[in-house]
């Protein structure tokens, strides 16, 4: 495996781990608190994304594994440049 392949499916599970981990609810809490931590780990997040572009990988799969689409932010607010109807027009195509 090389390393640039190596790099990405690293990036790839820490990318899946912090997404599987992120409170997606978090713009709508009442406790600053929760609200700060819930945008720092989405500026985390964001700066995975921005990696994995990088390395020429697309990140929007691992996204939408986790991401619930409606009452949070955007998929660019976390740097995703496919929107869900995109990559689920893509499945779509892969399983024809």
């Amino acid at each position: 495996m090389s390393r640039e392949n190596l790099k990405g499916k690293f990036l790839g599970e820490i990318l899946n781990y912090e997404l599987k981990q992120h409170d997606w609810t978090y713009g709508m809490s009442d406790d600053h608190g929760v609200w700060q931590k819930g945008t720092e780990h989405r500026k985390k997040i964001k700066e995975l994304v921005k990696d994995a572009y990088k390395l020429g990988l697309d990140p929007a799969d691992y996204f939408y594994k986790f991401y619930p689409v409606d009452g949070c932010y955007s998929h660019e607010g976390y740097g995703i440049k496919k929107t869900w109807q995109q990559v689920m027009d893509k499945k779509a195509k892969e399983m024809k």
